[in-house]
Parts: C-alpha cells; structure tokens; sequence
C-alpha cells in the first residue's frame, strides 16, 4: 500500500473468524471513523500489535481539535526581481508532532500543494518536518492547539540558495 495523504504506509495485522488474516491501516488523519475489525461473535474486536517504531496516530478528539497549514521552501531564485518573482514552492514531506513532554503525539504528510492537516488535543507541541533530503530545511516550529478548533502553522523551509 503506497502512503497518500492521511494515511501511513505501515499497517498492523489481526485475526477474524476462521483465522482469516485482517489488515488493518493505521490513520494518520481521519476524515472519519476508523473501522474495526471483529472477532467471532461475542468477542472483542481484533487490536492490531503495536509497531514499536510507530508513531500512535490519534483519532480527531471531539470538537475536532488539531493543526493545519503549508511548508513551503524558498528562496527558489538565486536574484527575484520585481518583474520576475520567484514564490516559495510547496514542499511534500513527513510532519511530526511532540507533545510538550518530548513523546510523539501524531504524523501526516503535506500533499503535492505543501497543505497538511494533524489531529491533536488541546495543548503545546512541536512540528518538526523531515524532507528527505538535506535542503530544504525546515526549522521546529512550535504550536498551542486550542481546546476548540484548529492551530494554523505555516512552516517556511530554506532552500539554501543565496
């Protein structure tokens, strides 16, 4: 399964009736309920292992609190000119979120147009960004959600070139 935005490219595995393997794709934004796989009748539903490597991807807490915003990178011109500009371009990448403590609180990808959207709970956090690739590079960038709504953080990356 190749990642688009919202989704990772790690997915956990269960066990349905019958043995018959359940994959199951861990969120990283949801747009809406997660569906859960279930167990024979009068059963709990089947928990996907935990990856020790992944970052928990919290579903949207009610009121639907979070972040939003772009990363984009510039300069993309060496010399801008007034009759020439050269706008920062949107940058694709991996968008990490720490809670105050240092533990990770939620994942996503910008899409092609440098937007993203995380669900997260009210509180203080740090965005870190990771490109791939040396340049461009894109500072930590701090942001308090609110109880109610959604923190924009729009995060300007350094392409490097002077």
């Amino acid at each position: 399964m190749s990642p688009t935005v919202g989704e990772t490219g790690t997915a956990g595995t269960g066990t349905a009736a019958a043995g018959t393997p359940v994959i199951v794709p861990s969120a990283r934004l949801s747009t809406g309920p997660t569906p859960r796989p279930t167990g024979p009748a009068g059963t709990p539903p089947v928990t996907p292992p935990a990856s020790p490597s992944a970052v928990p991807s919290p579903s949207p807490p009610a009121g639907g609190t979070g972040v939003q915003g772009t990363v984009s990178a510039g300069p993309t011109c060496p010399v801008e000119r007034i009759d020439s500009p050269c706008p920062p371009r949107p940058v694709a990448a991996e968008i990490d979120a720490v809670d105050a403590g240092g533990r990770p609180a939620g994942s996503t990808r910008s899409g092609a147009d440098g937007t993203y959207r995380l669900a997260l709970g009210p509180g203080s956090y740090t965005l870190t960004v990771a490109t791939g690739s040396a340049f461009p590079r894109c500072p930590s960038t701090a942001v308090v959600v609110p109880a109610a709504g959604v923190a924009t953080a729009n995060i300007a990356c350094d392409t490097g070139i002077r």
